[in-house]
């Protein structure tokens, strides 16, 4: 338990150091370099049709660290071919994370690559959103903030927005707190256009943001234990057999409240599961599964 505290406590001056030094990492967004494209010749369209057949085929095989890869390069060759298409784009974006999150970051010998990979999925994200809205585009390019460019965006753009928030939550996490505090009132402006176009995007993906959101802020940067408990609980309600969201109520909220039997309570759903239980999201239950392990095989660490 007195590690627990001190961590938090740790957390809470390194919160305070950010935001009066504001030393967060910057980044280049991908609407400063984005470049137009001309219309596909019937050849090229070919070419592109038969990449996303074949990324989708890797894709039901991503558990598979090689297919999973094979599904990222598939879509990356896809749309530098055709970079206007927006939801190849998003579907890139998602597939990086999901590489990212279940696969490099369990091995412990190259966290560069695993921090780098989670920027190129908020690149690809950020492509996605300049693809799917020109007006979009040309608001972020002329050096508006994405929290004020919101009104240019519709529901389509819910999938983009998501997988940019959730690879630039492992991104900024990896960087540094500050970082990660940094990026707050963007985060939340974007996840709350999501909860209001699409709340049931990726199995009550936005709650789940939420409850990540702010479990993890310091109370003075608008975090509240009890609207993380509660956002949580409405996408474990909705979605109760994707684990992720337990994994992550347990890392985030349960740590910080001290609640050791929560935990447990969790971690223990997910490990005594079948992973089966939704066939289509099988490999990120599978992931879950892993990630419960290591942290109940840690848990002295937190409690």
């Amino acid at each position: 338990m007195m590690r627990s505290l001190k961590f938090g406590h740790w957390v809470a001056l390194l919160c305070m150091a950010a935001v009066v030094a504001g030393c967060g990492s910057t980044r280049e967004a991908a609407w400063d370099t984005t470049q137009s494209a001309g219309a596909l010749d019937e050849a090229s369209k070919a070419k592109v049709a038969d990449l996303l057949q074949k990324a989708n085929t890797a894709w039901d095989g991503r558990n598979d660290i090689t297919q999973a890869k094979a599904a990222v390069d598939y879509l990356k060759q896809a749309t530098e071919l055709d970079p206007s298409n927006g939801q190849a784009l998003a579907n890139l974006s998602h597939a990086i994370y999901f590489y990212g999150d279940c696969h490099l970051r369990f091995d412990k010998d190259n966290p560069d690559l695993y921090k780098n990979t989670h920027e190129e999925g908020i690149k690809t994200a950020e492509k996605a959103l300049a693809a799917l809205s020109p007006a979009f585009a040309e608001k972020m390019a002329a050096g508006s903030r994405i929290e004020d460019a919101l009104d240019a965006l519709d529901r389509s753009a819910v999938p983009a927005l998501y997988w940019r928030s959730s690879n630039l939550g492992r991104w900024a996490t990896l960087e540094s707190f500050a970082t990660l505090l940094s990026y707050k009132d963007e985060v939340r402006a974007i996840m709350e256009f999501c909860l209001a176009e699409e709340p049931t995007y990726w199995y009550q993906g936005p709650d789940r943001y939420f409850g990540i959101f702010y479990a993890r802020s310091p109370s003075f940067a608008g975090g509240d234990m009890k609207k993380s408990a509660a956002h949580f609980n409405v996408s474990m309600e909705a979605h109760p057999d994707y684990w992720g969201t337990r994994v992550a109520m347990a890392e985030e909220w349960a740590i910080k409240e001290d609640n050791k039997d929560l935990y447990l309570e969790l971690l223990d759903y997910v490990l005594a599961g079948d992973p089966d239980v939704i066939p289509y999201i099988k490999p990120e239950n599978l992931c879950e599964q892993r990630k419960a392990k290591i942290l109940k095989e840690d848990i002295d660490e937190y409690f």
